[in-house]
């Protein structure tokens, strides 16, 4: 097998850059250093399953955890609201919005950075692993149909992942050679590979009879049928939320989303927090900040739906920049006590003024905050954290059964939450299908604040179209809102491609060179359709610890000078 030399990544780099067809470096005969790492991490049974275990947590800190790019994601679906630049949150959440920065010198290049390598991490981890199954003499100390299946449901969760967040991503499995050549794929395809991963997961698990260690999923001893419901809630969770806008939501496969969640969770699914040592979740802590002005604040456009006070129609028809700090007096006893806006409700509470510098945007502010989990960040995080609600899920079925005609099934979970919790007056199968779905969209937003990283912002661009900052209360996002993201400004550069992003009114989903190429907001194609050898996307055993941990991108880094 042929391999690339991770020691000369400037002629790497220069090669890259002066190939017309980045199909050429399949040609090339080094020898990868790195080959013996994983010749000796495919070689003993205990090494294998380690690659396994290790996948789902290092999907998790990766994509679910990290500040990047879970915060950011937040702010842009108006879930959140944070005027720090931090993690780019800033960026993403102002307005009017701009096109996002995809380059290699922007300060927060790695909110796009992190989500693509952290996502080939696991791909690489059991790409090795899976092929490593396939040696009878590895397979016979193992409980394969246990590591298949685990590693079958990490893998697609981080396709998944790549389908819901860019516009095109590679796919990287084991039927794949590393002498092969891959095709930069629209999300699309990726998203039917992580659906097939994850069907296949539950199809493997389903006939075996297993328990899966706590440490895989902290605290989880998982059997098969427990394994088989998980997986088809993630299938409920993410199915939807491939689509970009309400034409690709409506056309979702419905009824196999309703079936998933009757064959998903029956509880709410926990992890075990370590105090910070390793399972954490950070962003259940900066929206949780019971015990600090700094950090997370509930946005308006989540919580001011049922004020009754008229300050959120009024703040919604304020010119965005004259935005400021409002009280509101919501009926929903979730975000305060009745009849009392500066009192705490069961979920929020109230902040007072926001601890955010007005030269960043008033538009930022909210008196609000989140404390359902607070016991759990003030107790140090070191007992269990939501992982994936029941009720959430629910109302995944819920906007199913709206969508095929089932207008009293689809009130009848909406009312667990919106009466049960929230005391409002119960949704009426005699409204129409519109002014249900308005008021599934709170619940869901309500219920599941802060608790899926990107699924409020995924959930926006299906949910409504592009609308106007106000001043009507809405469920789509903000007009120039990226509808998703280009493949990283790093991998771009060493493809020689030319470097695109999204993001601007009118641009939302249209593809923009940036950089003197073209005009300012000229519109280009993505790059879909590049073609680069595999063993360019697999990331070495070695390069899983890195923080720009691709080939393509550690030469990059090394011609760039900018890391």
């Amino acid at each position: 097998m042929k391999w690339l030399r991770l020691g000369s990544v400037a002629l790497l780099a220069f090669t890259f850059v002066a190939c017309d067809d980045i199909e050429t470096l399949t040609d090339l005969d080094v020898t990868n250093q790195n080959n013996p790492d994983r010749e000796r991490a495919l070689a003993e049974a205990g090494d294998i399953e380690g690659l396994i275990s290790g996948a789902f947590f290092a999907w998790w800190e990766g994509l679910q955890e990290n500040g990047y790019p879970t915060l950011a994601l937040s702010t842009a679906a108006d879930e959140l609201s944070m005027s720090w630049g931090n993690f780019g949150m800033q960026q993403l959440s102002s307005e009017p919005r701009e096109p996002w920065p995809n380059t290699t010198s922007w300060n927060y290049r790695n909110f796009t950075q992190n989500g693509w390598y952290n996502a080939y991490t696991p791909l690489s981890s059991l790409y090795d692993a899976l092929l490593a199954l396939e040696v009878p003499a590895v397979a016979a100390e193992m409980d394969v149909v246990r590591a298949r299946s685990f590693a079958k449901l990490v893998q697609g969760l981080s396709h998944a992942w790549l389908a819901m967040m860019y516009d095109s991503a590679f796919v990287l499995n084991e039927t794949v050679s590393l002498e092969d050549v891959l095709e930069l794929q629209a999300y699309p395809a990726v998203a039917a590979e992580a659906v097939a991963n994850i069907e296949e997961a539950i199809s493997i698990a389903s006939g075996g009879s297993f328990t899966t260690p706590p440490s895989w999923i902290n605290g989880n001893e998982l059997s098969a049928a427990q394994l088989v419901r998980y997986a088809h809630s993630q299938l409920a969770r993410i199915i939807p939320r491939f689509a970009r806008d309400p034409a690709e939501r409506a056309a979702v496969d419905w009824a196999s989303v309703i079936s998933h969640v009757d064959q998903g969770i029956t509880e709410d699914f926990m992890i075990l927090g370590d105090a910070g040592e390793k399972w954490d979740s950070y962003f259940i802590r900066r929206s949780n900040e019971v015990n600090s002005n700094t950090w997370g604040r509930a946005d308006y456009k989540t919580i001011g739906l049922y004020d009754t006070s008229g300050e959120y129609q009024t703040w919604l028809g304020t010119f965005f920049e004259n935005r400021d700090d409002i009280t509101i007096v919501s009926a929903d006893a979730r975000v305060n006590a009745p009849g009392d806006g500066e009192a705490d409700g069961t979920y929020f509470q109230f902040k007072g003024n926001a601890n955010f510098p007005a030269n960043r945007g008033t538009e930022h502010h909210s008196r609000y905050g989140h404390k359902r989990y607070g016991a759990w960040v003030v107790g140090g995080r070191s007992g269990l954290f939501p992982h994936m609600l029941y009720q959430g899920e629910q109302l995944q079925k819920a906007e199913g059964l709206l969508r095929t005609g089932n207008k009293q099934g689809a009130v009848d979970i909406i009312n667990v939450t919106r009466v049960g919790g929230g005391n409002l007056p119960p949704a009426q199968a005699s409204e129409s299908v519109e002014e249900l779905m308005i008021k599934l969209n709170y619940e869901r937003r309500i219920e599941n604040f802060a608790m899926c990283s990107g699924c409020a912002y995924f959930d926006r661009r299906g949910l409504g179209p592009l609308v106007s900052t106000g001043p009507n209360h809405h469920d789509g996002p903000v007009e120039g809102t990226p509808t998703h993201f280009a493949v990283p400004g790093l991998e771009l550069e060493i493809l020689a491609k030319p470097p695109y992003t999204y993001g601007g009114v009118g641009s939302e989903g249209k593809a923009l060179g940036l950089g003197p190429i073209g005009a300012p907001g000229f519109a280009m194609q993505p790059s879909s359709g590049t073609r680069v050898p595999a063993r360019a996307v697999y990331l070495s055993p070695e390069q899983r610890s890195q923080p720009d941990r691709s080939q393509l991108s550690t030469a990059a880094a090394s011609l760039t000078r900018y890391h």
